[in-house]
């Protein structure tokens, strides 16, 4: 039997070395959350600084843009942190949060306009560039998800209009969209079995079409097999089961000497700002691979 790699005690200590001294507040603090017993208070206070008076969330939470307003892309992942560290609907922070998506809803578009037209004042990635046009999931699916779990604020009838569109939108949708399909992840673990087993061929159809599962393309921007299967426990595992082994070892394999990881994409434009940008996703993307080693049993004890 082959030996299975894992990243050493040495290694894990390099990447939080990184996380502590070169990454962003936010993601050590997940990390020590995470890892360490740490507490949600310093996640919270850390967090606080991406969270507007209006109750969104901006200030580059999400790095490749780099707008301070508020936007329905930042605030879901805002709230998806805090879910994370398991605050609940008495907490201030999920309340603002969630009483500013139920503001921002188009009840037109039936969804969330994933930025506001203040993204072209600010320093951004081309793909953040002011459009009407984005695939009506991302991030309706994943802010769907987490108003199912905040129910307590939310109405009922307008939350089940959601749930009952989401299934609607998956059970017809053909053409597959990377990042619609992680807002779409994100929200399966929020519904019930029931609702579940109504999108579930659907759901596999669409992940046998989009991730890729080429190792000699892991090196280029897409959607690995772990991105969508973070933990072995997903209801989707057994459709990439075979692949995963070789996923988690390429991952592992990308760590660099730093003990960080790093994004494989590029802005295009405001090369200073993009700098920033790519040190951010690094904290992030060290945090979240961290805990994806996890998951899977390769970090060693």
């Amino acid at each position: 039997m082959d030996k299975i790699t894992k990243v050493s005690k040495v290694n894990v200590e390099k990447a939080k070395h990184f996380l502590q001294y070169e990454g962003r507040p936010l993601d050590y603090a997940l990390y020590c959350y995470a890892f360490e017993h740490g507490s949600r208070e310093e996640v919270k206070k850390a967090l606080q600084h991406f969270q507007n008076e209006d109750g969104g969330f901006g200030n580059a939470i999400e790095p490749d843009m780099r707008c301070k307003a508020s936007s329905a892309i930042g605030t879901a992942i805002g709230l998806r942190f805090l879910y994370l560290i398991e605050a609940d609907s008495q907490d201030e922070m999920v309340q603002s949060a969630v009483h500013y998506l139920l503001r921002t809803f188009v009840k037109e578009k039936n969804g969330w306009q994933i930025v506001p037209k203040e993204v072209n004042n600010a320093p951004r990635a081309v793909w953040w560039n002011y459009s009407e046009d984005w695939p009506w999931g991302n991030p309706t699916m994943e802010i769907i998800g987490l108003l199912r779990h905040y129910h307590t604020l939310v109405p009922q009838e307008f939350l089940q209009h959601l749930t009952t569109s989401a299934l609607s939108y998956i059970t017809e949708l053909e053409h597959f969209d990377h990042h619609e399909t992680m807002s779409i992840m994100r929200m399966i673990p929020f519904l019930t079995d029931q609702q579940y087993d109504k999108i579930a061929s659907n759901i596999n159809k669409m992940l046998l079409s989009i991730v890729e599962t080429d190792q000699n393309k892991w090196n280029t921007y897409g959607l690995q097999p772990l991105y969508v299967i973070p933990h072995p426990s997903c209801k989707q595992y057994e459709l990439f089961a075979k692949v995963i082994p070789d996923n988690l070892d390429h991952l592992i394999a990308q760590q660099t000497s730093h003990g960080n990881w790093e994004g494989n994409w590029s802005w295009g434009q405001f090369e200073e700002e993009e700098q920033m940008a790519k040190k951010e996703w690094s904290s992030f993307l060290t945090y979240d691979y961290l805990v994806m080693l996890r998951n899977y049993d390769r970090l060693e004890n």
